[in-house]
């Protein structure tokens, strides 16, 4: 077994059609993304569009989402309660 190093933001990386699709599936706009992942609508329609990359911490975060199918309303709620 060999233990190659991973290259996280290659290994973290989420294409422009990922991140619609993983959008789709949680059931988000890409404005309630932009309030689930604080940043702004703008950035999030970046994204979206190609024109910028989405970070590896997002593309994570949305991710776990998926697999732990937990919904970004769940997710606002707690934060919400959190303050």
């Amino acid at each position: 077994m060999t233990d190659e190093p991973t290259d996280r933001s290659t290994a973290d990386a989420m294409s422009p059609d990922e991140y619609r699709t993983t959008l789709e599936a949680l059931a988000l706009t890409q404005a309630g993304a932009a309030r689930l992942l604080g940043v702004d609508g703008r950035t999030s329609r970046k994204w979206a569009a190609g024109d910028r990359e989405v970070p590896p911490t997002a593309a994570r975060f949305l991710r776990f989402l998926m697999a732990a199918k937990i919904s970004p309303d769940e997710v606002m709620k707690a934060l919400s309660a959190a303050h």
